[in-house]
């Protein structure tokens, strides 16, 4: 039956590639680009925790075009041809189905489908998910998505109709139809640019905000619609940007998670089991159906928020590890080594680094296509060499299992360890078996056996082996009995001192290459006329391999399995580190899931901020902490003639490590966090005692002595054994280190405190000094003010509208320094902030264009003056609403804050205005 079907599809493909030329339906998506969110750090690493309204779709048209050009050869067709149109068809039938699903989840055709199944209430398909269990794919689960489809299709249907309720429940809390404005845009990327300025930097000024500017103006040579049929489009690696207007943010942060959840869900059902994909592409979309569309795609947030919410464990860590493949030089990337370092250790060892400064190198690329192919290249080969080790490993362990069990396997080993006359071979062999043993078997030691324990627990693994004769659990349990017979073996022959005999040693080149790795066993000539050791060959003993393939083909090259226990029990062993080594990052490089990955690439601090590594919030409450320290300082030494203050600071919060918790077959990891101390230095100022402004600290760490706020000519000298704090010296360097050392620095400048301090010493009658208490309490609140603008540390963050960066630029030429502040809270560019605001506000309400706008005082006005408040305001403006004046008041403090609009209520100064405003129902 199959068989016929296969033919009869074929044929049908056949018929509409000779009969049909490329059919696709045209659609505008000529809408406005997303504002650009620029970020510092800290506020980076708080927007993780916000769904994205942009993102890049990233696409792989490999597999489309290997399977266009079998089908060419096939049919006798022109290979390259075929290869290329099936590649570009492909890249537009993902396009629409995306779009397709996202439209209808926007527009309350489709229910949301909850990401958190715990807090579900969907109880049907919480169910459902729940049978489906380590599935990949899974019936139940798709006959509800085909339900729900079905009620899509139905013009009728809305988000109250009652059909949703009888198929789970749904209601229209369900649905994103309550937010609003719902609009995409979908473009295709030629070359990343200053439209993805948020990727590049993390703060603005003139220079960036005009790059923004010429390159909107300039936009069609960066992007282009995701439908462009142009064929000099690359169609084998494509990077699409889709910009949502999603209206109301509170209800977006609430529900934008689910979305990219369902959109991800619905996304592979829909591609299996519809015929949306074959509306742009009639030749090849039932064909298409065979490819497995999540190995072909990826989803990449655009800048720091996030698609899926970001958590503390193995799934979110080994994810975002796929940032590491988008930069060109792969040496610092260490998951396909042979014990690849854990995501959690690895995330540690980097810490904090810099963000938002371009530093995967998009821009470093003539076009996009080149950046994703550079990525996706890594990827697949890192891929490649994870699903080989898992695959070997898995037919070695299934072949094992099938011969022999554990026990079995330790008899054979026995007559090989306890024999009387050993060889150097066999002592070699019996050497290695029992170091490698050891590192992965041994409970005592735990190098690695709770981890390879673990991963029999792991969703991710149970997924992995899907297809596999027998489980992780029966792998694990095997590599278990075996260490416990072996182990007491090496520990015997360990007391024999066979290994320090004369004249006797290791040949270390016969370790396999994980272990090679954990001991740091340097590789050594083993061919050749210069060969320093003889290269390892697995022994026989007894004339006969212990396994082979085929028994009649004997010790042939390639037949063995295994030539001995020794060497079958090795197998074992490596197999099972080869299968720890892949659970590490199965999430990222396995299909152990149904929809596609979607890493926050460009976002290094959305598992820092998970896993505690990094505090947004933490030199906010240090300015505030060290602030109350130094009033607290100015109230004990400030007012009197002693020649003393405390100058502290805080250690910020360090994580030492992690503690790793399987629970519901997830590893979660705990860290351990080293908490916050406060650091005081005593400073002596013996300006006012002796008239010399010098000074002495004594702290109980090395930090840089300079111990007045204002200095002049100093001099300082500072004796410590190290020197120790935390510091950020800028947006790429941050630096963590213990505080364990005293330092004793002295130092002597002409400053204002030493000389104010001995001023009012000498001049004074009473124990009061009112100069140095006004220098110390200024000195506080100087500090203070300057940790709050720290540009990095403290959130920041920018809203940049590109469109109004262009009316700037095409009206002045250039970006006038003035409106760099405007234009970075996304308003347009006026003679001061508060006017941007009412101009937006105005064109936000009634949909017109300010051309003019005037701001006077409202208590200057003779005309219905409102409120005597020192920042009431009143607006004249002119715009293409209606010739003449339209009138409003507002509130508005001449740094832009407080604005606020007491009433909707227009006043219009014309007649056309009037009619207009009468017409609009303004209040």
């Amino acid at each position: 039956m199959s068989v016929l079907k296969t033919v009869n599809t074929f044929c049908l493909f056949a018929a509409l590639v000779l009969s049909s030329s490329l059919a696709l339906t045209q659609v505008n998506t000529n809408q406005t680009l997303n504002n650009l969110r620029i970020t510092n750090r800290a506020q980076c690493a708080l927007d993780s925790d916000i769904p994205t309204d942009s993102a890049f779709m990233i696409l792989d048209g490999y597999n489309a075009g290997k399977l266009g050009n079998s089908l060419a050869k096939n049919m006798g067709l022109d290979e390259a041809s075929m290869s290329s149109d099936m590649m570009k068809e492909f890249r537009l039938s993902v396009s629409h189905l995306t779009l397709t699903i996202v439209n209808k989840l926007l527009t309350g055709k489709l229910p949301l489908l909850p990401m958190n199944l715990k807090d579900a209430k969907l109880l049907r398909y919480k169910s459902l998910a729940d049978k489906c269990g380590d599935k990949v794919y899974c019936s139940d689960i798709s006959n509800f998505l085909s339900q729900a489809w079905a009620l899509s299709e139905q013009s009728g249907i809305t988000s109250k109709s009652p059909e949703w309720k009888s198929l789970d429940n749904i209601t229209t809390a369900n649905f994103m139809s309550d937010l609003g404005a719902r609009r995409v845009g979908c473009y295709y990327l030629k070359r990343f640019s200053p439209l993805q300025g948020q990727l590049q930097n993390s703060t603005i000024d003139a220079a960036a905000l005009q790059e923004m500017a010429v390159a909107y103006l300039e936009k069609e040579k960066y992007i282009t619609s995701c439908y462009d049929q142009d064929e000099t489009l690359d169609s084998r690696n494509v990077a699409l940007q889709i910009d949502l207007k999603t209206g109301d943010q509170d209800n977006w942060n609430a529900k934008g998670f689910d979305f990219w959840n369902s959109v991800k869900i619905y996304l592979s059902w829909a591609w299996r089991n519809t015929q949306v994909p074959n509306q742009m592409s009639q030749r090849f979309g039932e064909v298409f159906k065979s490819l497995a569309l999540e190995e072909s795609m990826m989803f990449i947030p655009n800048g720091c928020k996030s698609i899926t919410k970001p958590g503390c464990d193995m799934e979110h860590l080994s994810l975002n590890n796929l940032r590491e493949l988008a930069k060109q030089d792969q040496s610092q990337n260490n998951t396909s080594a042979q014990v690849p370092q854990s995501p959690e250790k690895t995330a540690l060892e980097r810490g904090a680094r810099g963000v938002n400064n371009d530093f995967l190198n998009t821009r470093g690329y003539m076009t996009a296509s080149e950046w994703v192919d550079n990525f996706r290249k890594n990827f697949v080969a890192t891929r490649g060499s994870i699903k080989n080790r898992l695959q070997s490993s898995v037919q070695f362990m299934n072949v094992m299992t099938d011969t022999m069990n554990a026990a079995t396997l330790a008899e054979y080993v026995k007559p090989l360890a306890l024999a009387s006359n050993q060889t150097s071979i066999q002592r070699d062999e019996l050497y290695y078996l029992c170091t490698e043993i050891r590192l992965a078997g041994d409970k005592r030691l735990d190098f690695m056996k709770t981890d390879i324990d673990n991963i029999g627990g792991l969703k991710n693994m149970t997924k992995a082996l899907d297809n596999s004769k027998y489980t992780i659990q029966d792998f694990v349990g095997y590599f278990d009995t075996l260490s416990k017979t072996v182990l007491p073996l090496c520990d015997q022959l360990e007391k024999t001192n066979m290994w320090q005999a004369a004249n006797y040693t290791v040949n270390k080149q016969g370790f396999n290459q994980w272990a090679k790795e954990v001991l740091n066993i340097v590789p050594e000539q083993t061919q050749g006329a210069d060969a320093t050791v003889p290269a390892y060959t697995p022994q026989i003993y007894g004339g006969s391999a212990l396994l082979v393939w085929n028994a009649d083909l004997g010790n042939q090259s390639g037949n063995i399995i295994c030539a001995s226990g020794i060497d079958c029990a090795r197998g074992v062993v490596k197999a099972l580190v080869d299968l720890y080594a892949v659970s590490q990052y199965a999430d990222a490089y396995l299909p152990v899931s149904s929809t596609a990955a979607s890493p926050d690439v460009f976002n290094p601090y959305s598992e820092l901020k998970a896993c505690k590594m990094y505090d947004p919030w933490y030199q906010t409450k240090r300015a505030n902490r060290v602030f109350m320290a130094d009033l607290a300082s100015t109230a004990l030494f400030g007012w009197n003639f002693m020649p003393i203050y405390i100058d502290a600071d805080y250690t910020p919060p360090k994580v030492t490590s992690f503690q790793r918790l399987l629970k519901d077959g997830v590893i979660k990891f705990d860290p351990n966090i080293e908490k916050s101390k406060m650091v005081a230095s005593v400073v002596a100022d013996f300006g006012p005692l002796t008239g010399a402004p010098c000074a002495v600290s004594i702290a109980p760490n090395a930090k840089e002595f300079n111990f007045l706020a204002f200095d002049g000519i100093t001099v300082n000298y500072c004796d410590a054994r190290t020197k120790t704090g935390a510091t950020s010296s800028g947006a790429n360097n941050i630096t963590y280190d213990p505080n364990k050392t005293r330092s004793y620095c002295g130092g002597c400048s002409l400053n204002f405190v030493g000389v104010a301090s001995g001023v009012a010493s000498s001049t004074a009658a009473t124990s009061f000094n009112p100069i140095k208490m006004g220098v110390y309490l200024f000195r506080a609140v100087y500090r203070f003010v300057t940790a709050k603008k720290d540009p990095v540390n403290v959130p920041k963050a920018f809203n940049v509208d590109l469109a109004k960066v262009a009316d700037t630029y095409r009206r002045y030429g250039t970006i006038p320094k003035d409106c760099v502040d405007q234009l970075g809270q996304g308003l347009k560019c006026f003679q001061d902030i508060c006017s941007a605001k009412a101009a937006d506000y105005f064109e936000r309400l009634t949909g017109g264009k300010v051309t003019e706008i005037t701001i006077q005082d409202a208590t200057q006005s003779n005309e219905r003056q409102f409120n005597n408040n020192s920042y009431s305001r009143r607006a004249w403006v002119k715009s293409d609403l209606c010739q003449g004046e339209t009138i409003f008041n507002f509130y508005c403090r001449d740094n832009g804050s407080g604005f606020q609009v007491p009433s909707e209520r227009l006043y219009g100064f014309s007649g056309t205005c009037k009619r207009i405003i009468k017409e609009g129902n303004w209040k």
